[in-house]
C-alpha cells in the first residue's frame, strides 16, 4: 500500500541532523566549493560547506527518471539518508528525466524542490499526489502551476537539457538510476555511504566510522 504523504513530515524532520543549524542543512547555491561542478539548469545541487576549503567534497549525481520503481528505491533508500549522515563532505546533484520534477527544482527553493520529490517519489500516481505533497512543503505553491510549466514549453525546455546533460555522460548510461560519484559510474554492488566515506579524504563524520566497523562485522561472519 502506498503510504501517505501527511506521514513524511514527521519522518523527515526526524531524519535532518539536530546539530546542524536549519540554515545551513541545505546549503546556498551561489557560492561552491572548490571542485564542485555549478548546477545546470533543471538540476537540483545540494551542497554543504567543507569542514577544510582544501579537501574537495564527494560529488555525487543522480540521473533518473520519474517514478522508475529501482530509482524510486535508490532516491529514498540509500542517496536522501546518505546525504542526511553525511550531509558536511557531500555535493548532490539531482538530473531528472520527468517534466513535473524538473520544473519542482526550477520553480521551487532546493529544499523544498528535494523534499517535494521524495514524498511524490514514495508514491506511485505522482499527478494526484502532487498537491497533498506540496500542501506539506510548499503551501503557497499551486499545483496547477507546476503542472502548467511540465505541459508547457518551459518544461519541454527542462527536459531537453536534462536529456542532453544524460546523452553526454561518458561512458553512457545504459540503464537508470545511474549514479555518477566523483565523475565515475558507481557499480550496481557498491553501497553510496561507504563509498561516500571512503572517497572523502578529509576528516570523515562518525557515521563512517560506525559503517565501517559494521561492515568489518558483516564480512567477519
Amino acid at each position: 500500500m502506498a503510504s501517505s504523504p501527511l506521514l513524511l513530515l514527521p519522518l523527515l524532520l526526524l531524519l535532518l541532523p539536530p546539530e546542524v543549524p536549519a540554515a545551513t542543512r541545505w546549503s546556498s547555491l551561489e557560492a561552491l566549493p572548490e571542485g564542485a561542478a555549478p548546477c545546470q539548469v533543471g538540476e537540483l545541487c545540494l551542497q554543504a560547506s567543507p569542514q577544510k576549503p582544501e579537501v574537495p567534497l564527494v560529488n555525487v549525481s543522480l540521473y533518473y527518471e520519474a517514478l522508475c520503481p529501482g530509482c524510486q528505491m535508490f532516491l529514498i533508500r540509500e542517496l536522501f539518508p546518505t546525504w542526511l549522515m553525511v550531509w558536511e563532505i557531500l555535493n548532490v546533484t539531482l538530473v531528472p528525466y520527468g517534466n513535473a520534477q524538473a520544473c519542482l527544482l526550477d520553480q521551487l527553493e532546493p529544499k523544498t524542490a528535494f523534499l517535494t520529490i521524495v514524498c511524490l517519489e514514495e508514491m506511485t500516481d505522482m499527478e494526484q499526489n502532487l498537491k497533498p505533497c506540496l500542501q506539506i512543503y510548499a503551501p503557497k505553491v499551486s499545483p496547477d502551476s507546476i503542472m502548467e510549466c511540465a505541459l508547457g514549453d518551459r518544461g519541454m525546455q527542462l527536459l531537453h537539457i536534462n536529456a542532453q546533460l544524460t546523452d553526454a555522460l561518458r561512458p553512457p548510461h545504459t540503464y537508470v538510476p545511474w549514479v555518477v560519484v566523483n565523475g565515475e559510474h558507481m557499480k550496481e554492488e557498491e553501497h553510496l555511504l561507504h563509498l561516500v566515506c571512503r572517497l572523502y579524504q578529509g576528516q570523515k563524520p562518525d557515521v563512517c566510522q560506525t559503517t565501517a566497523d559494521l561492515s568489518k562485522q558483516v564480512h567477519f561472519k
